[in-house]
């Protein structure tokens, strides 16, 4: 039994870092400059907070209290300077980056409790759908890293851009 309750607390810390997921990209989609990049860093982030929700229902359906990761989106403690910051060094391709980044560690997570199979069918079918719905976001994600061909400058412009940049954390831990 004590085995059982392993994967539960292992499934709670998937919760825990769907959460986390949802809040980088959230900030993100905060910070995004094109409408484009920020529907679709706004839609991610919706993806997350449903995988989150199924996670946590299955958790209350068997009476176990789900850990309660800070339910605010985005980042209230940013200053003024700070969302400045983010605003001027926003590089897209290094921001979708991190979300994917973040993406694969929860897809490890997921392969994780998948190969112990030791939680119910009905819990194991939901996390195998949720990994093959992020593995395929993640593809599409990668579609949004891919510089705008109406960018103006030569690729050696856009190059010297992305050097100056710089990953501006979006404190989503």
């Amino acid at each position: 039994m004590k085995q059982k309750y392993a994967d539960f607390d292992k499934l709670n810390r998937l919760l825990v870092a769907c959460f986390e997921a949802e809040k980088l990209y959230y900030n993100a989609a905060l910070d995004a400059q094109t409408t484009e990049l920020k529907r679709f860093l706004n839609y991610m982030a919706v993806e997350r907070n449903r995988m989150s929700h199924d996670i946590s229902n299955e958790l209350h359906s068997r009476d176990i209290e789900p850990l309660k990761e800070d339910s605010n989106k985005g980042n209230l403690d940013r200053t003024w300077q700070e969302i400045k910051e983010a605003l001027e060094n926003f590089h897209a391709e290094t921001i979708v980056n991190s979300c994917i980044s973040r993406d694969r560690n929860n897809i490890k997570r997921y392969d994780e409790l998948l190969e112990r199979r030791e939680l119910p069918d009905g819990i194991l079918k939901l996390l195998e759908k949720h990994k093959y719905q992020l593995e395929w976001y993640i593809k599409q994600a990668k579609q949004h890293t891919q510089t705008s061909p109406f960018a103006e400058g030569d690729k050696e412009d856009n190059q010297n851009e992305q050097k100056d940049s710089k990953v501006i954390n979006l404190k989503a831990m």
